[in-house]
C-alpha cells in the first residue's frame, strides 16, 4: 500500500513538474509517463506519448523514435494494426537517419510481429530476414535469439512447414543456451511442443509443455505460461479428458483477462466452446462460441478471424442451422483465400532465396576484409609474397593451359545445368499450382456439402426427380471447371467463354431444349477467371438459366435465353437475360426466401460483386464484380 502510495506520489510529483520547466524538461517528463503507463493504462500512456511528440521540433529526433516506437507497442497491443505498422515505419526511418543499425533491426522485427498478426506473411518473413542480418553483424545474440525463434513460428505455425520451422528452432535453442535466455528458451520450447502435437507425439509434447511452463512461470513470463496451459488443453481434449482439458483451458483465459492480453483470446474461447458442447453444456457452448466471434471481430487479426469462421460454420452445421453454416463457410474462404495464394508463396520463396544470397555475399565480403587485414599486418613479406604471386600466376597460366581442353564440355553442361534448373523450377511451380488445385476441390467439395443440406432444407414442397436435377446441375456446373483445368495447359486460369459453351450445351442436352423450343445463346469478351470467382459464377448461371427454363416460358411456345459477359479494365459485367415473363410486380430479390434467390445474392457476396434484377419484359440479371 505504501508503494502504491508513493508511485502515485512520484506521478503527481511529474505531472505538477509540467506546468513550471522547460520544454526539454517537459519532454523527458512525458518520456517517463507514457513508459510508466505503458504496461497498465494503455490510454494514458497513448495521451502522453502524443503530447510528448507534439512538443519535439525535429521529427527525426532519438526522442521522436522513443515516442513512436512506445505508440507502435500500444496500438499493437490494442489490435490497431495500421496505426502500428504506420508508427514502427517512422522508428525505422528515423533510426535509419541516426545510422542506429540496433534501431534498425528492432524496428523490422516490430514490423514484422505487426504483419503477422494481419495476416501478410511474406512481408513478415521479409522484415524478420533484415533485422537477423543486423543483429548478426552487430553480434546482438540475445535479440538474435528471439527473431529466430519467430521465422521458426512463422514457418512451422503459420506455413505449416514443419521442416524449416524445426531448422530454426534448433538455431534458436542452441543461441538460448548458450547465452543463458531461458525467457526464450521458455517460448521456443512451446513451439517444439506444438510440432509434436502436430504429429501426435502427446507424450513428449506434455513433458516439453510442462518445463516450458516452468521455466516460465520461474522469469516470469505470463504469455509464454498461458500459451502452454492452452496447448495443455487441447492435448487433454484430444485424448478425451474433458475435465482436465477444461481446468487447463480456464486457467489460461483467467491468466489472459488478468494481464490483458487480446490477440489469441478468439481460440480460447473456440477451446471452451468446443469441450462445453462435447459435454453435453449447450448454452456454455452457445455463448462461448459468441464471445470467441467478438472477440477475433474486435482484434481483426486474420487468421484467428478464419478459426472463428471455420469452427462457426461445423457447428451451426452440427445444430441443423445450415442457411447459417453456410454464411459462414462463404466468410472463412474469402479470408483463406486471401491468406493463402500462390503468390503469397512465390514470394516467400523469393524472399528467403534473396536473403540466402546476400548472406553468402557477406561472408564472401567477410572473408576478403580479413585477408586485407593480414596483408596489411605482413606488410615485412611483401618480398616473398611477391615471389610467391609470380608462382601463382606462372601456375594459373598452366592451369588454363590444361583447362582450356575443357572449356567446350564446361559450356555444355553449364548450359544442361540452366535447362534442368529449369525444368526443376518448373515441376516445382506445377506442384505448387497441382496443391492449389486441390486446395480449391476441397473448398468445392465443402460447397457441395453445404447445398445438399440447403436444398435438402428448402426442398420439401419439390418431387425427388426435381430435387436431384437441380442438385446435378450445381454438381455438373462445378464438374466442368475442372475437366477445363484437366485439359488445359494453365492451371491458374480457365477462358470464361470456353467454360459457358460448356455449361450451356450441358443444358440444352440435360434439359432437351430443342424440344421445348428454347434457345440459349453467349456473347463472351475474352476473360480468364481463376477457380475463386468461377465457380460462384458458374453456380449463378447455373441457378439463373435453371430458373428461366422452369418458369419464364410456361404461356409461350418458345422463349431465348442469352448470356453476354464483358470486361472494361477490371471490372467484369455478366448479364443473362430471357424472353419469358418476367419477375412478378413488386418482386424484390432480397425478401425473396427461395434457395436459388438466396444462393445467387450469397454467391454475388462471396465475389465482392453486386446483383441487380429488372423486368424488360422478361427477366434480366445484371453482375457486375471486380477480377483485378
Amino acid at each position: 500500500m505504501l508503494l502504491h502510495l508513493s508511485l502515485l506520489g512520484q506521478t503527481d510529483s511529474l505531472i505538477q513538474k509540467l506546468e513550471t520547466v522547460s520544454k526539454k524538461e517537459k519532454i523527458q517528463i512525458y518520456k517517463e509517463l507514457t513508459l510508466k503507463y505503458s504496461n497498465s493504462e494503455t490510454e494514458k500512456s497513448l495521451q502522453y506519448a502524443l503530447e510528448g511528440l507534439e512538443l519535439l521540433e525535429d521529427k527525426s529526433s532519438k526522442n521522436a523514435g522513443y515516442f513512436y516506437f512506445i505508440l507502435g507497442r500500444l496500438y499493437n497491443a490494442s489490435a490497431d494494426y495500421e496505426q502500428a505498422l504506420f508508427c514502427y515505419t517512422k522508428t525505422l526511418e528515423i533510426a535509419k537517419g541516426l545510422q542506429y543499425e540496433l534501431g534498425v533491426a528492432k524496428s523490422h522485427q516490430n514490423i514484422g510481429l505487426v504483419h503477422i498478426k494481419k495476416g501478410d506473411y511474406h512481408q513478415a518473413l521479409d522484415h524478420y530476414l533484415k533485422a537477423v542480418t543486423i543483429y548478426e553483424i552487430q553480434k546482438e545474440e540475445n535479440f538474435l535469439v528471439g527473431v529466430i525463434g519467430n521465422i521458426g513460428s512463422l514457418y512451422s505455425c503459420r506455413l505449416k512447414d514443419d521442416e524449416n520451422g524445426l531448422l530454426y528452432y534448433n538455431k534458436a535453442l542452441k543461441l538460448s543456451e548458450k547465452i543463458g535466455n531461458a525467457e526464450h528458451r521458455a517460448s521456443i520450447l512451446v513451439a517444439v511442443a506444438e510440432m509434436y502435437m502436430r504429429q501426435k507425439d502427446f507424450e513428449k509434447a506434455k513433458n516439453i509443455l510442462k518445463e516450458s511452463i516452468d521455466v516460465a512461470e520461474k522469469t516470469n513470463v505470463p504469455q509464454t505460461v498461458i500459451v502452454g496451459l492452452s496447448n495443455l488443453s487441447a492435448i487433454a481434449e484430444e485424448e478425451n479428458k474433458l475435465e482436465e482439458a477444461l481446468v487447463y483451458a480456464k486457467k489460461s483465459l483467467k491468466l489472459r483477462l488478468d494481464t490483458g492480453k487480446v490477440n489469441e483470446n478468439a481460440s480460447e474461447y473456440l477451446r471452451l466452446a468446443n469441450i462445453y458442447e462435447k459435454l453435453g453444456e449447450a448454452k456454455e457452448a452457445k455463448l462461448h462460441y459468441d464471445k470467441a466471434l467478438s472477440t477475433a471481430l474486435a482484434t481483426n487479426a486474420l487468421p484467428q478471424l478464419l478459426k472463428v469462421y471455420e469452427s462457426l460454420q461445423d457447428y451451426y452445421s452440427r445444430q441443423k442451422e445450415y442457411k447459417k453454416g453456410y454464411q459462414y463457410l462463404l466468410q472463412y474462404n474469402t479470408i483463406k483465400d486471401s491468406l493463402f495464394t500462390e503468390e503469397k508463396h512465390k514470394q516467400l520463396k523469393e524472399i528467403q532465396a534473396k536473403f540466402d544470397i546476400e548472406s553468402k555475399e557477406k561472408e564472401v565480403q567477410l572473408l576478403t576484409s580479413e585477408n586485407q587485414i593480414k596483408a596489411l599486418e605482413n606488410k615485412s613479406h611483401r618480398i616473398a609474397r611477391f615471389l610467391l604471386v609470380i608462382g601463382l600466376v606462372a601456375l594459373s597460366v598452366v592451369s588454363l593451359t590444361m583447362l582450356y581442353a575443357y572449356r567446350n564440355k564446361q559450356k555444355t553442361n553449364k548450359i544442361l545445368a540452366e535447362k534442368n534448373k529449369k525444368i526443376s523450377q518448373t515441376l516445382k511451380d506445377r506442384e505448387i499450382l497441382l496443391k492449389e488445385v486441390h486446395h480449391r476441390v476441397k473448398n468445392n467439395l465443402q460447397i457441395v456439402s453445404s447445398l445438399l443440406r440447403l436444398q435438402y432444407k428448402f426442398g420439401d414442397h419439390k418431387s425427388s426427380g426435381e430435387i436431384l436435377q437441380e442438385i446435378q446441375n450445381k454438381i455438373q456446373a462445378m464438374a466442368i471447371i475442372h475437366e477445363r483445368l484437366y485439359k488445359s495447359s494453365d492451371l491458374s486460369f480457365i477462358n470464361l467463354q470456353t467454360y459457358l459453351e460448356n455449361l450451356l450445351n450441358y443444358f440444352k442436352t440435360s434439359y432437351d431444349l430443342p424440344k421445348q423450343n428454347i434457345t440459349i445463346s453467349a456473347t463472351v469478351d475474352t476473360i480468364n477467371l481463376n477457380m475463386d470467382y468461377l465457380v460462384p459464377c458458374g453456380l449463378i448461371v447455373n441457378e439463373i438459366i435453371a430458373n428461366s427454363i422452369k418458369y419464364a416460358f410456361k404461356e409461350s411456345l418458345s422463349g431465348h435465353i442469352s448470356i453476354e459477359a464483358s470486361k472494361k479494365q477490371d471490372t467484369c459485367l455478366l448479364t443473362i437475360k430471357d424472353t419469358g415473363v418476367g419477375f412478378p410486380e413488386g418482386f424484390r430479390m432480397k425478401d425473396s426466401t427461395s434457395l436459388g434467390m438466396q444462393l445467387i445474392q450469397g454467391l454475388t457476396k462471396q465475389i465482392k460483386g453486386s446483383v441487380e434484377i429488372t423486368s424488360n419484359p422478361g427477366a434480366c440479371y445484371i453482375i457486375k464484380f471486380d477480377i483485378a
